[in-house]
């Protein structure tokens, strides 16, 4: 998956390893220096070099992220508190915070506001930093230095959350039976007005009971539902809620277009810059939609566009796109190869860059690959389907039918049964009268086997379809075997 941050951006590649580029100066890139790097760099420190990663949020200046034990590190600015390390001290490298922090729950997910951060467990949700217009829920506007519970009777009891999302001013939470509940600055969260919100507000209307994931910007949020329907609310001054018309704001939740808005496919996952936002439908197309300075929107200029736009396959190589990232004037999108994509704003007035990873300082107005050698040759994200033989080799091993017989044995003129098949465990040589198994099953069931086939993010994370959704897989394709 790929984050964006104001000037900078994270990466986390498929053996889990952290890699950043962009401005520096709060130690937000974790190479344990305060100096901007224009290429990708992996990020330093014993902890984060000996773990493997599944997620990275990023706000202003400051990172997190969720190992595959869920053990959270911070770095960065302290500002407000952000890290929750008890200090306002920065962070030059990913520094862990321990679980006993959170009852002994591992961390599940954590999100980036400007300068709070939320981390979800499955205890309940724990919030720090800036307490400005309430973003962290604790039903004032006080700072909170280490991580604290939200404990809101807003939450009814003991539901479940499914997922967070933090914007620059708000935060949003999505419960398990798809309730979202809203806090913050009140442009921002959907109750049909503007006042702020210090504690988790239940959002009714017609989203509600139905949401997957939420993604939340400067001052705007969208929901996607478990039916692929993609749903907007707060600022709208650049256009960027995709809706029809020209209200500058809209405070309650509005359904973006009609069934055929996107080409007809399902919304898969959604990301929110601070004026834009980018979205990935079910067959990998990517469409964008608000301002449009310095490229953000990758459609080769400069202009808002405030109803949703395809950006062109080609640019892409004819890849699906999986996952997506806005930040406050650049983007960045993965393929499902595991390609990162990156266009928008190269560098600030200081001459510093500005997260794109290219080895040039110039601004990108339509998405341009970043060289696999720049990370090691590693693929981007931890959702990928298997190369095609490694696939069926694992599919071999672990699927019932499928291990009736091995490739290897069938070209000697035997086979193996299934231990598996049998009850009895891992698969061992057995029955030799009959030829290759998967050979004379259906192709359309091999196919599917192989497509089931995928690398997975460990943890209670793989289990919740909208942060699978955030770091590029797709639940609902995930076949059981």
């Amino acid at each position: 998956m790929a984050a964006c941050g104001r000037n900078f951006t994270v990466v986390v590649t498929e053996p889990g390893h952290v890699w950043t580029w962009g401005r520096g100066r709060a130690g937000q890139l974790g190479l344990n220096a305060r100096e901007h790097q224009l290429l990708p760099a992996r990020a330093a420190g014993r902890e984060v070099l000996s773990a493997r990663m599944v997620m990275v949020a990023v706000g202003c200046e400051h990172s997190a992220g969720v190992t595959a034990e869920g053990t959270l590190l911070t770095w960065g600015s302290g500002a407000g508190g952000q890290l929750g390390h008890g200090d306002l001290e920065n962070r030059l490298t990913p520094t862990p915070l321990g679980k006993e922090l959170f009852g002994g729950r591992p961390a599940v997910m954590v999100a980036c506001g400007s300068y709070h951060t939320l981390v979800l467990t499955a205890g309940g949700l724990w919030t720090c930093g800036a307490g400005q217009y309430g973003v962290l829920g604790h039903g004032d506007i006080a700072d909170k230095l280490v991580l604290t519970l939200v404990v809101a009777d807003g939450f009814e009891g003991n539901v479940q959350l499914a997922m967070v999302a933090a914007g620059f001013l708000h935060s949003v939470a999505v419960g398990s039976k798809g309730d979202i509940w809203t806090w913050g600055i009140g442009v921002a969260l959907g109750h049909n007005d503007f006042q702020n919100r210090h504690v988790p507000t239940l959002l009714v209307g017609a989203a509600r009971g139905n949401a997957v994931m939420v993604a939340a910007g400067g001052a705007h949020t969208v929901a996607v539902t478990g039916n692929g329907e993609l749903w907007a609310w707060g600022n709208n001054r650049n256009g960027q809620l995709g809706t029809t018309g020209f209200d500058r704001v809209k405070l309650v939740p509005a359904r973006v277009g009609a069934e055929d808005v996107f080409g007809g496919s399902p919304v898969r996952t959604a990301a929110c810059g601070e004026k834009h936002t980018l979205i990935v439908t079910k067959e990998g197309s990517l469409w964008s939609f608000g301002e449009g300075g310095y490229g953000a929107l990758g459609h080769n200029n400069i202009t808002d566009q405030r109803v949703p736009a395809r950006l062109e396959a080609q640019h892409f190589g004819d890849v699906k796109i999986v996952s997506v990232a806005g930040g406050a004037y650049h983007s960045a999108a993965v393929t499902e190869n595991g390609g990162l994509y990156t266009w928008g704003k190269a560098t600030r007035q200081d001459a510093s860059p500005t997260g794109l990873g290219h080895d040039d300082m110039r601004t990108k107005l339509v998405p341009t690959y970043v060289a696999s050698h720049l990370l090691q040759g590693a693929r981007v994200g931890r959702c990928h389907r298997l190369p095609l033989l490694h696939a069926l080799a694992f599919a071999m091993g672990t699927h019932v039918r499928l291990g009736n017989a091995a490739p290897t044995n069938a070209l000697a003129g035997g086979s193996r049964r299934s231990r598996r098949h049998e009850g009895k465990g891992p698969a061992a040589a057995a029955d030799t009268s009959t030829g290759c198994a998967y050979v004379m099953l259906p192709g359309e069931l091999v196919q599917r086997v192989l497509e089931a086939c995928a690398s997975w993010p460990e943890g209670q994370a793989g289990e919740m379809e909208g942060i699978v959704g955030l770091l590029g897989g797709m639940m609902k394709d995930k076949l059981s075997h």
